[in-house]
């Protein structure tokens, strides 16, 4: 305890509205949970991904095509643990699986994930390492570094069909 508060969790760390409907949000925290409202938050759900270990929720990306699907990023750095986890559920977080296929390295720790507006299934994933695609909806993953450093993508957004990152220590 370092008497800063921290340590005592229970912070948002994300939160993003559906763009399919009013009142569907989307919550996740630095201790690891994940939370929905349908109702725009007079009443909250607890949808963590079953056996999901502790971790901040970094990101959710509710999908631009489907109004159940969402991509959670969880980061579990804090406890040494460098593994990339992307979860994704199909039905507002009911069940989950665990969509990690091609990431390998045991250091690429994933910090957001974002699905291409235009394309369904086409996933941009920004790790502690470099960017990651997947052209089969997190099936498999392969880098995308193409001329890009090695370097922490902190955040993805597309944009006029420009995917666009935000880094660490480069910028945009």
């Amino acid at each position: 305890n370092e008497a800063a508060g921290g340590e005592n969790y229970n912070t948002l760390m994300y939160l993003v509205e559906s763009p399919h409907e009013k009142g569907v949000l989307w919550a996740g925290s630095d201790d690891g949970l994940i939370h929905i409202t349908k109702d725009g938050g007079e009443n909250w759900e607890n949808v963590t991904p079953e056996g999901m270990a502790e971790g901040i929720v970094n990101s959710i990306e509710v999908s631009p095509h489907n109004a159940a699907t969402a991509y959670a990023v969880v980061m579990r750095y804090k406890f040494m643990d460098l593994k990339p986890y992307i979860f994704k559920t199909t039905d507002y977080g009911k069940t989950w699986s665990k969509i990690v296929g091609g990431i390998t390295d045991e250091h690429t720790f994933v910090r957001v994930v974002r699905e291409d507006p235009k394309r369904k299934g086409l996933l941009y994933a920004g790790t502690e390492t470099g960017l990651y695609i997947s052209f089969n909806d997190g099936l498999n993953w392969q880098p995308f570094q193409l001329n890009l450093p090695v370097v922490p993508i902190n955040d993805l957004t597309i944009q006029d069909n420009d995917l666009v990152a935000a880094t660490a220590g480069r910028s945009f």
